[in-house]
């Protein structure tokens, strides 16, 4: 039986939801949906027609010796390439929801699509605040994904969010979580650390002038895991 993944794409400020259907489906605000297939012989296949390739890293998530690769794809909608010369902010910006699409390699150098999510990385829907997206990367068979907030209106809140995934034979699961979150005016600050492997995490709360930080420990609740699927937005997601 064939297998195919759908996406469509509705704007939203931050994000873009999922609706269920034969395959995980969005709503499409263009006329032509597209498809990802289950495999493909070269991993730039995967990018749909009218999306575009953003970022790419390539490393052994699968521990099998070969190369995979980690693609973001970014719809190419010229209704979402936003012209804000006349106003404040950036004069120009492309809100233009992206797609995480983890692509692993077989020996016979035929790529499988193993994991995605259409909407990890929130879109960059105003003109007041930086890309969220900040990089990728794969170490020691592990992908890290880092997500930033940055407006230089409307908030004066500041964040990082940092994700570790590994393969797990199903999916790419969540064993990392990192964020911290920082106010530019009151200096507050507040920090959480999550391993997923140990089952443990630390919470900060404090100043940015505190001498040492004030951690508390707890224990991750059982039967608590996430994927690279099941996230969501990144600017929603406390671990």
């Amino acid at each position: 039986m064939s297998f195919a993944v759908s996406f469509a794409v509705l704007a939203s400020s931050m994000a873009f939801a999922e609706q269920a259907a034969d395959a995980p489906a969005m709503p499409q605000p263009t006329e032509n949906p597209f498809r990802i297939g289950k495999t493909a012989f070269r991993d730039i296949n995967f990018v749909p027609p009218r999306w575009k390739l953003v970022d790419k890293v390539v490393g052994d998530l699968d521990g099998d010796g070969t190369t995979d690769s980690v693609l973001i794809v970014q719809q190419n909608d010229p209704k979402n390439l936003m012209d804000n010369k006349d106003g404040f902010g950036m004069d120009y910006y492309d809100a233009n929801p992206r797609v995480v699409i983890v692509a692993l390699q077989k020996n016979a150098g035929e790529y499988h699509l193993a994991d995605f999510s259409t909407d990890i990385i929130p879109d960059h829907s105003q003109p007041t605040i930086s890309d969220p997206y900040e990089d990728m990367r794969i170490d020691k068979g592990s992908l890290h994904l880092n997500v930033v907030f940055f407006a230089n209106a409307g908030s004066w809140w500041m964040s990082s969010h940092r994700f570790q995934f590994r393969w797990d034979g199903k999916a790419m699961a969540l064993i990392g979580f990192e964020t911290s979150s920082v106010h530019r005016a009151s200096g507050d600050i507040q920090q959480a650390s999550v391993n997923y492997l140990s089952r443990r995490r630390k919470d900060s709360k404090g100043k940015i002038s505190d001498s040492q930080e004030n951690w508390q420990w707890s224990d991750v609740p059982k039967g608590t895991a996430h994927t690279l699927n099941s996230i969501g937005d990144a600017f929603d997601f406390e671990g």
